[in-house]
């Protein structure tokens, strides 16, 4: 039965994904990813000591292919950039490395608005985006003064003739307060409304908001996530994305008979990489999200969504640790790949709690 169940659901996925490459007129395809983090560990096994750089470009192999499909790759960077000493949890600082082996991968886009955002203060904001400006990794969520923010909030996509919005905030930065003149994008619902009212003035076809939110290791949305969900919706924002739970929630869709339009809620994408191993935080979802405009109307639509399993496996090799993120569904019958069977059973132990939280 789980094996009939999870093959169901692949093909129920790629249905979606194939009739959205049938509908007529421009079409665009962002894909999210959750939380990118740099725990001690990770940073131990990209370090390279022959000539002190680090190298994680061995993280995202598998991954490179499927961000090949999309337009645009987003992720919530959960740690700052090139701030010396490097350091894991609870204040985390990454080498530029990190930020190059996402952009070799195909992630793009990077969002940085999160409670990690403060970590290191002024430095660490101002020093994030610099190494971001200079790998030319489009980004949102933080910035360096109040005057950027007012240029820059709403990251504006544009592929194919449609013109997206982005916009990312979190519930808080761990209590550091947020260093001036530095501006990190807060959860206030009086700010986010004028957010939307002037992305607005500048006539995207749609907007994203993507969302650092929820309680930590928390399978399913709280009434603060929903409530926040229903607030955005009567603003006219119909596509949300989060993180921060550090596992997956719940994806909820609608669909609009009438405009025939689908409305989607993702409420965490989980741990994208990192050093958490307890589960269910060993695993995560990407999802794509493929928009068609009309070439009559020009009303953009979610045509079709994909939701893709991963799963970070750790292991050990000539004395060194790895990471690789795992597309599961192409490993299910691949128990030979793994150094240890436990491993093997530990993602299939995933999957089957991935089945569970998104069913269909």
């Amino acid at each position: 039965m789980f094996k009939i169940y999870s093959t169901l659901f692949f093909l129920f996925g790629w249905w979606y994904l194939t009739t959205a490459q049938q509908i007529p007129g421009d079409s665009l395809k962002i894909m999210f990813v959750g939380d990118i983090m740099s725990h001690g560990p990770q940073l131990q096994a990209a370090y390279q000591p022959d000539d002190a750089s680090y190298d994680y470009s061995e993280n995202f192999k598998y991954a490179r292919k499927i961000f090949q499909q999309a337009d645009f790759v987003a992720g919530n960077l959960e740690t700052t950039l090139g701030v010396k000493p490097y350091s894991g949890y609870p204040q985390f600082s990454a080498p530029p490395a990190l930020a190059n082996a996402c952009k070799d991968a195909g992630i793009n886009v990077l969002l940085t608005a999160n409670n990690h955002s403060c970590d290191k203060g002024l430095r660490g904001i101002v020093k994030t985006l610099d190494v971001l400006d200079s790998l030319q990794i489009a980004h949102t969520g933080t910035f360096r003064n109040a005057n950027e923010r007012q240029d820059h909030n709403a990251l504006i996509l544009n592929k194919n003739g449609i013109k997206l919005a982005l916009l990312n905030y979190t519930y808080g930065t761990n209590g550091i307060p947020v260093p001036k003149p530095a501006y990190v994008n807060l959860i206030d619902t009086t700010a986010i409304k004028q957010d939307i009212q002037k992305v607005r003035l500048q006539n995207p076809d749609g907007i994203i908001v993507f969302l650092h939110w929820g309680e930590q290791y928390r399978n399913h949305p709280n009434q603060s996530q929903k409530k926040l969900v229903d607030f955005l919706h009567r603003q006219g924002i119909n596509w949300i994305i989060g993180s921060h739970p550090h596992v997956i929630q719940d994806v909820e869709h609608q669909h609009d008979y009438v405009n025939k339009n689908i409305h989607l809620t993702a409420y965490s994408l989980g741990n994208f990489i990192s050093n958490q191993r307890k589960f269910p935080r060993d695993g995560s979802v990407i999802i794509g999200l493929t928009f068609s405009k009309n070439p009559t109307t020009g009303i953009l639509k979610l045509s079709g969504y994909q939701i893709i399993p991963i799963w970070v496996y750790k292991y050990s090799k000539n004395d060194r640790r790895h990471y690789e993120i795992l597309p599961v569904e192409d490993f299910l019958f691949r128990p030979d790949y793994f150094i240890k069977n436990t491993d093997y059973q530990k993602m299939m132990r995933y999957y089957k709690h991935y089945l569970d939280i998104i069913p269909d």
